[in-house]
């Protein structure tokens, strides 16, 4: 049974892949206060890194750092990054579920195998992002959040390392707001800190 939150919870999804790393970095470092939203960073890597995130992340913020197991509950103020070689699934009892089913776009965890199960999972999206990558993972995902009224971004692909990942959302659906060079960290930390 799923515990009451003394604030319903809010998603503020993250998807990347090459090139998105030091992004990251430096939004786990805009966080130097209580979030009132669980921030779920879904970034491609491979079946057999051993990176721990939350340990190299250590440090760059006041925040808790998680890589969540299955039905693990998901909760408010905390940082959440999707391990190697499963999808991290939302959902609607506000728990992950690691799912090892086939790969997406030769991809697991798979941006789009999150996004849709937020989408589905009838809790509040503050916000889903979408940077750097080589591939088309996030955009059919990122499209369908939009399409259920929750606010979505895309990096500039002018300004991403690998652009595919980015403009392909762009081209299934041109209603995502844009982060450029200039104001990227500026929004994000406003998206951070809303109510």
């Amino acid at each position: 049974m799923t515990e009451p939150h003394s604030n319903p919870l809010n998603l503020v999804l993250m998807g990347g892949s090459s090139g998105s790393f030091v992004i990251f970095e430096q939004i786990v470092k805009l966080a130097t206060k209580p979030l009132s939203c669980a921030v779920i960073f879904i970034i491609h890597r491979g079946k057999s890194s051993l990176a721990n995130l939350p340990y190299l992340f250590k440090g760059k913020t006041t925040v808790k750092m998680e890589e969540p197991q299955h039905l693990d509950p998901i909760k408010n103020d905390c940082i959440y990054f999707a391990i190697p070689d499963y999808h991290l699934l939302v959902g609607p009892d506000e728990r992950f579920y690691l799912d090892d089913t086939e790969k997406d776009f030769f991809s697991r965890p798979s941006i789009n195998a999150t996004f849709i199960s937020a989408a589905q999972s009838g809790i509040n999206i503050r916000a889903a992002m979408l940077f750097s990558g080589a591939s088309q993972d996030g955009a059919a995902g990122l499209k369908l959040i939009a399409e259920r009224g929750f606010a979505t971004y895309v990096q500039n692909p002018d300004f991403a390392e690998m652009p595919r990942m980015t403009a392909e959302a762009l081209s299934q659906y041109n209603g995502h707001h844009i982060l450029n060079r200039e104001n990227i960290f500026e929004e994000i930390r406003s998206v951070l800190y809303s109510t």
